[in-house]
């Protein structure tokens, strides 16, 4: 699952012709300070993190004037929230709330489940916890959906009472009809306000995305550049996120390591199992990766590449695959070899190992034939195999490049 920021889930929602406060994004003080004279006297300043509970961490405060949003903000920006550095905040105009609510949309074993409660606000867990009973939740049938009329019941069954009842029936629906058309796996709202006029607002928003529709939800595919842990992204980080997100089809990632052996996978569990495995046989990974399958438009995969090549560190390379099935071996091959050739890597001081089977592979064979220090191994290596002797290989080239 993909962790969306709160400013992108709610322009999602207003663009959706949901009730959301206006609100706008900064990354500085002196930023804050125009945006909130824009929107009036009171605002609220948030920390732009995926995470929860940033109201318990003291990373959503209220303002009374820009000034004072101004400072909250400079508190806030650089600052650890949830385990991620606080990059950017948000400022909205600040609501006056007569009743906190809370709804959410999830998955469990049963299919999609709406969650509503009465006790919305910073302390939904604690009254989750401690009162059970003010927490009502109902699978969606995966046909009906979730009717505005079925909605109201529910929120009857919370308490909520009076004629706000047919607006927030209504809202709840179109929110089940929006988690459904953004391919989320997570959506909550909370709070739910009700406003002094009876009227529903949309005052927290927080979202989660299906990795695996990122191909045909291009919304939200700049998200995974905002949400790294504790630190910036590098620039090949960065250049990897970009090129997912300008060119259409699979994903394709690029995490930084500490580590000097670099690994071309397709992620899932056999990226994640070689990644282990190379730490068991004493090797440090320099990087995870996600490769998506390949056909002519080749530049997800260049991108990895190229980050994997650029690292400051790395002495070594693993191309570890299992039976490719729906992408050819030789145009993995060709790009990695064009890549290497553009930025000149000598690979007889640079050892790279291939496990790569399937359609393509004799072509593949082919390509890398006579080139020193390029190691394809045969059909019956096993990942082990492939993992201990890249870790073997390039420990082997760091003792010869010591002085």
């Amino acid at each position: 699952m993909i962790r969306l920021l709160e400013d992108d889930v709610k322009a999602w929602l207003r663009a959706s012709g949901m009730k959301v406060p206006a609100g706008e994004s900064a990354t500085t003080a002196t930023d804050v300070l125009r945006i909130a004279r824009g929107l009036g006297t009171h605002v609220v300043v948030k920390a732009l993190v995926p995470a929860g509970r940033r109201g318990q961490a003291g990373a959503v405060q209220r303002a009374v004037s820009p000034e004072e949003a101004a400072a909250a903000a400079d508190r806030m920006l650089g600052s650890i929230v949830a385990d991620y550095t606080v990059r950017e905040v948000y400022v909205e105009q600040a609501v006056a709330i007569a009743l906190e609510l809370y709804c959410a949309f999830l998955f469990d074993d049963e299919g999609t489940r709406v969650i509503v409660s009465a006790a919305g606000g910073i302390d939904i867990e604690a009254a989750a916890t401690h009162d059970p009973g003010s927490v009502h939740s109902t699978p969606i049938h995966p046909w009906r959906g979730l009717p505005a009329w079925h909605a109201v019941d529910l929120w009857k069954q919370a308490g909520v009472c009076g004629r706000v009842l047919r607006e927030l029936g209504e809202a709840t629906a179109q929110l089940h009809s929006l988690f459904v058309a953004g391919d989320l796996e997570l959506l909550e709202i909370n709070p739910l306000a009700v406003d002094q006029q009876e009227r529903i607002v949309l005052v927290g928003a927080m979202a989660g995305a299906d990795e695996s529709a990122m191909g045909r939800q291009q919304r939200w595919a700049g998200a995974r550049g905002r949400t790294h842990p504790l630190r910036a992204p590098s620039p090949r980080e960065q250049r990897v996120s970009a090129i997912d997100a300008e060119v259409p089809g699979p994903e394709a990632r690029y995490v930084e390591l500490d580590g000097d052996i670099g690994l071309l996978v397709g992620g899932g569990g056999a990226g994640l199992y070689q990644h282990d495995r190379m730490l068991a046989f004493g090797g440090r990974p320099a990087n995870h990766s996600v490769t998506p399958p390949t056909g002519s438009d080749n530049r997800k995969l260049r991108a990895v590449i190229e980050a994997i090549l650029d690292h400051p560190g790395i002495q070594g390379l693993l191309v570890g695959f299992n039976f490719a099935q729906m992408a050819r071996a030789d145009i993995r091959i060709s790009t990695l070899l064009d890549a290497l050739d553009a930025k000149g890597v000598d690979t007889a001081r640079f050892p790279i190992v291939i496990r790569l089977f399937g359609a393509g592979e004799a072509e593949a064979r082919a390509r890398v034939a006579g080139r020193t220090g390029i190691h394809y191994l045969p059909r019956d290596a096993s990942l082990d195999d492939a993992v201990r002797l890249v870790v073997e290989l390039t420990s082997s080239a760091r003792r010869a490049s010591l002085p």
